[in-house]
């Protein structure tokens, strides 16, 4: 059970609480005397004043297994959270990582209805939300990506997820009737003298999707978590991160999906609009929470009073 009221509670009750004070100082007002039909007045008032808090506050129960309209698309989000992507040069001088936000709520909206999951990986890779129909979930768990500590960090490679991605993947192709949707997003860099890695292997459990590769030729500046900007000393100058379109289209061809530079979220149009084309509406069990208004439950009795109140006022008798 959960509440979700349609006002502040802080003025159902006080309003709640007038209609009963009214009327007792209406019978008080008229010097009736104390027995059984003022009584069921002040009863009939409480009753009604009670109701109409059980309709504000809108008592809702959950609905376990419930069949839910959602498209066939399981969506996979792995993203590249190395300190090179939190360089400043998209949209200006903001964090790559700032975009990469931006897009991915931008690819939920966009195919509303769908599975979403989501890997990310700097030293290592770690699944943050399997495939789940919960958006919320999915955000929340995006937006709790953090900067890694620069002490932490040990060098980029873009071998690290290939396992998990390999776990999701291969779960998704287990499903019946379901496409598979990749969103791999990277600045591309290497820079553990690590070898690429082939995707290959991965491409008959992915239908669609792209590489989005963000960042710029010229680089961008490096701040720290700390707030301090990285030095490169074998350099004796500023860290400076640049994409590497080279090693993500490499991706791209393994997968067998599209490589978009993201400089801005429309980039993405034409792709989503292909990925919304070649899926279709099912009904499924959602592993969301739906909840059931019970609101109705209250309104039958609180009809019967109103009209009872109508009833004796049209013949203008009064309780």
């Amino acid at each position: 059970m959960q509440i979700q009221p349609v006002l502040p509670i802080y003025i159902l009750i006080p309003a709640a609480v007038l209609i009963p004070a009214l009327t007792i100082l209406f019978i008080l007002l008229r010097r009736e005397p104390f027995g059984v039909l003022p009584l069921i007045r002040i009863v009939k008032s409480v009753l009604i004043a009670g109701l109409c808090v059980l309709i504000g506050i809108r008592i809702m129960k959950e609905v376990p297994d419930t069949d839910v309209e959602m498209k066939n698309l399981d969506v996979l989000f792995v993203i590249d959270d190395t300190i090179s992507m939190w360089a400043q040069d998209y949209d200006g001088n903001k964090p790559r990582m700032n975009g990469v936000f931006s897009d991915c709520k931008y690819i939920m909206q966009e195919l509303d209805g769908a599975n979403f999951a989501l890997i990310r990986f700097d030293n290592k890779a770690q699944i943050l939300a399997p495939f789940t129909q919960d958006k919320d979930n999915v955000s929340d768990a995006l937006f709790m990506i953090q900067m890694p500590d620069r002490y932490y960090a040990r060098g980029s490679s873009l071998n690290t997820p290939y396992e998990e991605m390999e776990k999701l993947l291969v779960s998704s192709a287990g499903k019946k009737d379901r496409q598979t949707i990749v969103y791999f997003i990277s600045d591309g860099e290497i820079t553990d003298e690590s070898e690429l890695v082939s995707y290959a292997p991965l491409a008959k459990y992915v239908d669609s999707g792209a590489v989005l590769g963000y960042g710029t030729e010229e680089g961008g500046r490096m701040v720290d978590n700390y707030g301090s900007t990285v030095f490169d000393f074998q350099q004796s100058q500023e860290a400076v991160s640049r994409l590497d379109e080279k090693n993500l289209r490499q991706i791209a061809d393994d997968l067998k999906i599209e490589y978009v530079h993201m400089d801005r979220q429309s980039n993405l149009t034409a792709n989503l609009a292909a990925v919304r084309a070649g899926s279709r509406n099912v009904r499924g069990k959602g592993n969301t929470v739906i909840y059931d208004d019970l609101y109705y439950w209250f309104v039958i009795p609180l009809l019967a009073l109103l009209a009872w109140d109508l009833y004796l006022l049209l013949r203008k008798r009064r309780l």
